[in-house]
């Protein structure tokens, strides 16, 4: 479980606290006054700041209709769980907070990441306790399916899930003692194929963090590679940008490491490793770290377009940023527009750290100019008109409603 393994507790109770979960929605066309960019809508607190912390936040949202899902983990006291509210207006409103498992009890729940189909289910996997959690719902998010285990019995952490643009596949990974798992299911999440494990590696940790099934049914999943030894948590050094690509269904996979870099200015802050894909099947890698160990970190970009069996050379997104420390990627691809994709990361320019955005519709060849998300200067005691403290938490996420418009929290 999470206060037990010392890595995630170094990560995650050494960060911030004190974080709420912020969704931004981009409407142009709404006429909100309070912009933190022309186009976008200012941030809104979508968690429950008098219940307790907002950690970690998911976002999907259905490409045919509009439906947008958000989820975080929702503190209450000592007890944790995850909560999820739904938008059927492409993020512009949003409804009151539902908890995803009505049977859990009182054990905890963690790093929630949410997916959609086609089909107009929303399909998500978290964290109960030490084991990864499936479940679906099929009434957007009415009603959750009950809940599935699909690790195996040895302790689990940090599960990522994507699923194919039909909603019959459905591929989760996770950590077990460092090493990555895999499972698949064939039938929508109604059966899970038995654990597998991936690698076979010591003095290391996986943080997996994106993941895509591409139109050829290739599914591409990424990670950070963090130096780790034993349980002592915080090693200098280098980090694998992975990339973990199965072509049969997630019977088996292979590992490519397209860059290292390094652990940064901060431990919590160093790097961040997601992938997205659009319509055409183009794959764009999105990865944060630094250039050697105690340096800030930076942003880049590698695109493939012969489904992630050879990957470009990087391109620097935080030019922009002045040299300031850069973490907290999250990436998307539109699924029914090709070319189109959309980046969010943190950085800490002008003093404080806030959350930018670019896109591209040119498939990743170029990209649009820095904008600023985060608008709020107050609400909490670690914001201030310079932007916030120190980003907590192991992700953050990024979508295109059916509008073609991105949403983030």
């Amino acid at each position: 479980m999470k206060n037990t393994y010392t890595v995630r507790t170094s990560l995650r109770m050494l960060r911030l606290k004190f974080v709420l979960v912020l969704a931004l929605a981009l409407c142009a066309t709404l006429g909100f006054v309070r912009a933190a960019t022309a186009g976008w809508d200012g941030e809104r607190l979508i968690s429950a700041q008098a219940t307790g912390n907002g950690w970690e936040p998911a976002i999907a949202a259905d490409p045919l209709s509009p439906y947008v899902y958000a989820g975080w983990m929702q503190f209450s006291g000592n007890k944790v769980n995850i909560a999820v509210r739904v938008s059927q207006d492409n993020g512009a409103t949003w409804g009151s907070p539902k908890a995803i498992c009505s049977t859990c009890g009182v054990q905890p729940q963690y790093d929630i990441v949410l997916a959609t189909s086609t089909t107009g289910t929303v399909f998500a996997a978290y964290m109960q306790h030490y084991k990864i959690i499936f479940s679906k719902s099929t009434d957007h998010g009415t009603t959750w399916s009950v809940p599935v285990t699909v690790s195996a019995a040895s302790w689990a952490d940090k599960p990522w899930l994507t699923v194919s643009a039909d909603g019959a596949y459905v591929y989760i990974t996770w950590t077990s003692r460092g090493n990555l798992f895999a499972t698949t299911s064939a039938n929508g999440g109604a059966s899970f194929s038995a654990p597998l494990q991936v690698t076979r590696e010591s003095g290391l940790y996986y943080f997996s963090n994106g993941g895509t099934v591409l139109p050829d049914g290739t599914v591409v999943m990424a990670a950070s590679e963090y130096p780790n030894s034993g349980n002592i948590a915080k090693v200098p050094g280098p980090i694998n940008v992975t990339v973990f690509r199965s072509t049969n269904k997630g019977f088996s996979w292979t590992r490519s490491v397209p860059e290292v870099v390094y652990t940064g200015a901060s431990y919590e802050t160093s790097s961040v490793t997601t992938v997205a894909s659009d319509k055409a099947g183009t794959l764009i890698l999105v990865y944060s770290g630094s250039t050697a160990s105690g340096l800030n970190g930076k942003v880049w970009v590698r695109i493939s377009v012969n489904s992630g069996a050879t990957w470009s050379a990087a391109t620097e997104m935080t030019t922009s940023a002045g040299g300031a420390d850069a973490t907290s990627v999250a990436a998307a691809g539109n699924p029914v527009i090709a070319g189109q994709f959309t980046i969010t990361w943190m950085d800490a320019r002008g003093g404080g750290w806030n959350v930018w955005q670019k896109s591209s519709t040119t498939g990743g060849n170029s990209w649009s100019a820095d904008a600023k998300l985060s608008d709020a200067t107050s609400g909490a005691s670690y914001k201030s008109a310079a932007g916030f403290g120190l980003p907590y938490g192991d992700y953050d996420m990024v979508t295109f409603n059916s509008a073609g418009r991105t949403v983030a929290a």
